[in-house]
């Protein structure tokens, strides 16, 4: 005898709505990080940067910096390295969420030494229509400040659900 295979109701969309809308608010706890020396420096050999802003802390102070400037780059240390939050992978509707792009701003350059603290938040998420049926739309916003308290940049990440 064959077993009964019970299928998954879809959600509807007033039900897929109403978590889109829970969902927005902060996400865990910030995360912090000491910018390393070794860890710049490697960021900015492998994107084959020699500017000295990134090598040479004299050189960065005579350009107005407080010290050896870490490439922008080593801000994705802290989504693979320190981030635990994988909330995407629970969402109740669809079956696959991929990622939609990517916006930056940066403010104050982030100096080797500097302790950068990410707070993350889901800012946006709603649910559309389309052609290809129904597709949801979430945007997290991390905040990278120092310890100072200065932000040093912001990352908003667009993910969709289908």
């Amino acid at each position: 005898m064959g077993e009964v295979v019970q299928e998954k109701k879809e959600m509807a969309d007033d039900e897929v709505e109403r978590y889109l809308k829970s969902i927005v608010g902060p996400i865990g706890e910030p995360e912090t990080m000491v910018i390393e020396p070794g860890a710049a420096r490697r960021m900015a050999l492998a994107l084959d940067d020699f500017d000295p802003i990134y090598y040479d802390a004299d050189r960065a102070r005579a350009r107005g910096y407080r010290g050896i400037v870490a490439p922008w780059p080593l801000l994705w240390l802290f989504f693979f390295n320190c981030s635990d939050h994988h909330y995407h992978k629970t969402i109740p509707f669809g079956k696959a969420t991929v990622h939609g792009q990517d916006d930056y701003e940066f403010h104050e350059p982030i100096i080797v030494g500097d302790t950068v603290t990410t707070r993350t938040a889901v800012v946006d998420a709603r649910l559309k229509h389309g052609k290809s049926g129904r597709l949801g739309q979430i945007v997290e916003e991390r905040r990278f400040t120092n310890q100072r308290g200065q932000l040093c940049a912001v990352l908003k990440t667009t993910l969709f659900r289908r």
